[in-house]
């Protein structure tokens, strides 16, 4: 069915009196739902209108940011980076390693399990929430999370952060357990 104004516009306003009271009822009623649908036609063609300059301006940002992404790709670089414990083969001896793309890694000794407990335990003795979390999951795990929050809020990553920025290629950097978790005595 064609939905237009011709549907009730064959009779003139100034005639509809001359109508029953039912008909001029229902024309009435067409008449106030042909406006609402019109209204609704032309509501979704200025909305079609304003998808089309969105998705200009969606890929209008995604171009810019294509563009902007390889300037700050060194960033990635510098700053994204893993962390590994290995034990030395001979002995129980730990080290740790800062691995990163386009860069050499960063390896520095952590010691032996034992002096590295006394040092987590000592650094965090006034923490006890970092001290239950440590004796449930070792020390490996307790450093390994340390290092991987990326919340903002964790010591550790912050800590290697601030050293990336004041040397990036982490050469000039001293790394070590007590670098790490210093104790004051």
């Amino acid at each position: 069915m064609l939905i237009d104004e011709r549907r009730f516009s064959f009779i003139p306003p100034n005639k509809w009196n001359t109508l029953s009271k039912q008909d001029r009822k229902l024309l009435g009623s067409y008449k106030s739902y042909y406006g609402w649908y019109k209204r609704t036609i032309d509501e979704i063609d200025k909305m079609k209108i304003n998808l089309e300059k969105l998705k200009m301006k969606k890929e209008n940002y995604l171009n810019k940011m294509k563009k902007l992404n390889y300037e700050i790709d060194h960033l990635r670089n510098d700053y994204h980076f893993s962390w590994s414990v290995s034990k030395l083969k001979k002995k129980n001896y730990y080290n740790g390693c800062i691995s990163r793309r386009g860069h050499l890694p960063k390896s520095f000794a952590l010691g032996s399990p034992k002096l590295i407990e006394d040092c987590l335990f000592t650094f965090y003795n006034s923490n006890k929430n970092k001290i239950d979390y440590l004796n449930k999951v070792g020390w490996k795990m307790f450093i390994r999370n340390e290092m991987n929050d990326r919340s903002g809020k964790g010591r550790l990553r912050n800590m290697i952060v601030d050293f990336i920025t004041e040397d990036p290629s982490l050469q000039k950097i001293t790394l070590n357990r007590n670098v790490l978790f210093p104790i004051k005595y």
